[in-house]
């Protein structure tokens, strides 16, 4: 409230210091100069009256719209309004008149009233332009504002859509594992597999509602994963996760991880009675994140820019247009061996603590 009455009578005190000025370059370009002082000093006794007038005249704008609908009902309100703080002005103008222009023969109402009326009203005219002005500004923002939370709030929901899309996807595929190693009659294996399955779901729930995660969160994640599979392919595959230390803070988004590693399994390890390695190695390359993996089994997984429209890799990329826009990047290329590799680029960030 404070702020507020001192913007209001800088305001009005700008205004008489340029009405002043004004007066005084007239004045000496005229061939008649004055002192600007005297004139200073009548403008700011009138400036500072309307200053106080200003919260009252404020309040009847408020009180009184001149929106669409209702100005043809309120605007002759307004008229009496100004009238009435015009007819004040001059009321205090004349009152004030013996101490600040001594020696001067008085002044008749009408005349002085008829006289100060245009600038008076212009004056009250301003005062409700300048109200609604600032409240149209304050109600553009709160829009704005509540446009961009439901915004927010409506990607966070497909976001955590599309992720629910991935915990039956490779819980499914976990259970077909155990099934698998059931029927090969490697019960033990299929305990440990429900066990890790088990780690492996509380993980995935301490989640929700997170939209992005610690690089570190998800490698652990991923390292869980991978322990499970390699139950089912015991020799048959060799994970490594190689990762620069400097990143593992890095946001990232949940889940994203599991299903490029899932996809370098079942295209490259699974269908290969040869053994196979996948490495995941993350690092930073100037303000971008890069996430690889790669599978030295290779088999038929899609390669070349935007190849490969599984569950799990059409999630991914929905997830990353939803999250980054046009800053991100994901391809499947084909590597030397046979192999095939999955690149994902997006913004490095973390986050913001305090």
């Amino acid at each position: 409230m404070r702020t507020r009455g001192l913007i209001i009578v800088g305001a009005w005190t700008l205004v008489a210091v340029v009405s002043a000025s004004q007066w005084y370059a007239f004045r000496l370009s005229s061939g008649h100069p004055a002192p600007w002082l005297p004139a200073l000093y009548d403008n700011l006794a009138s400036c500072w009256l309307w200053a106080a007038f200003t919260p009252a005249i404020a309040w009847l704008a408020r009180r009184f719209p001149l929106d669409r609908g209702r100005w043809p009902r309120t605007a002759p309100l307004h008229l009496l309004f100004a009238l009435g703080f015009a007819a004040l002005d001059v009321m205090v103008d004349l009152g004030l008149a013996p101490w600040l222009s001594p020696g001067d023969p008085a002044r008749p109402v009408l005349a002085t009233f008829f006289g100060k009326s245009f600038i008076n009203l212009f004056s009250y005219a301003a005062v409700v332009a300048v109200t609604c002005a600032v409240d149209f500004h304050s109600l553009f923002v709160e829009r704005r504002l509540a446009a961009s939370r439901l915004e927010g709030e409506l990607t966070a929901a497909r976001l955590r859509a599309l992720e629910m899309q991935l915990r039956p996807h490779f819980l499914f595929n976990t259970l077909h594992t155990v099934a698998a190693l059931v029927r090969a009659g490697r019960n033990a294996d299929a305990v440990r597999t429900i066990a890790g399955l088990s780690d492996l779901l509380r993980a995935a729930l301490r989640r929700d509602g997170a939209v992005e995660v610690p690089l570190r969160d998800e490698l652990a994640f991923v390292e869980r994963y991978l322990a499970i599979e390699q139950i089912r392919f015991q020799d048959r595959l060799e994970a490594r996760i190689v990762a620069d230390p400097a990143v593992l803070e890095a946001l990232v988004p949940s889940l994203i991880l599991q299903p490029l590693v899932e996809n370098a399994i079942r295209h490259g390890v699974e269908r290969r009675s040869a053994p196979g390695r996948i490495t995941v190695a993350v690092g930073r390359r100037r303000e971008t994140l890069v996430l690889r993996v790669e599978d030295s089994c290779g088999g038929d997984t899609p390669v070349g820019g935007n190849g490969g429209s599984g569950i799990g890799l059409s999630n991914t990329r929905a997830r990353l247009r939803q999250l980054y826009g046009e800053r991100q990047r994901l391809e499947l290329l084909a590597t030397g061996g046979g192999g095939a590799l999955a690149v994902v680029e997006l913004p490095y960030h973390q986050a913001a603590y305090g």
